[in-house]
């Protein structure tokens, strides 16, 4: 007696040990990445790491001239920008390790009928189906 999935998982199994050294990789790549965001005056510059934590900043001797409120919002702004671009940068780690992993990206992301995620998936808004 054959069984129907049993091709499947065997490949599965096959490509778990490659997939799993990727994933190593990538998430070394994460750990050393970071971004960079600048204020719209460009007198303030934030580098963030991958988790949005600030790791340094840089102001610009200009930028001494501001008040202390301009100079607060040159600060958020950089800051904020540093931590969505370290945040797509995450993303598009993730979503290539994802697209990489044995069974593809699409194993439980689509909808089921009727419009609602599959049992155990996420809504669009991000909350649990349970929610």
């Amino acid at each position: 007696m054959t069984f129907p999935g049993l091709d499947r998982i065997e490949a599965l199994a096959r490509n778990l040990d490659s997939w799993q050294r990727e994933l190593a990789g990538k998430m070394t790549e994460l750990e050393d990445s970071s971004a960079e965001g600048m204020s719209d005056s460009g007198l303030v510059r934030v580098t963030a790491a991958a988790d949005g934590t600030i790791v340094s900043t840089e102001v610009n001797a200009r930028a001494m001239r501001l008040d202390s409120y301009t100079l607060a919002e040159e600060f958020t702004a950089a800051a904020k920008r540093a931590q969505e671009a370290a945040a797509a940068r995450v993303r598009e780690l993730v979503g290539e390790v994802m697209a990489d992993a044995p069974g593809g990206a699409s194993g439980g992301s689509r909808p089921a009928e009727g419009g609602r995620p599959a049992a155990g998936s996420q809504l669009p808004d991000d909350r649990p189906d349970w929610y």
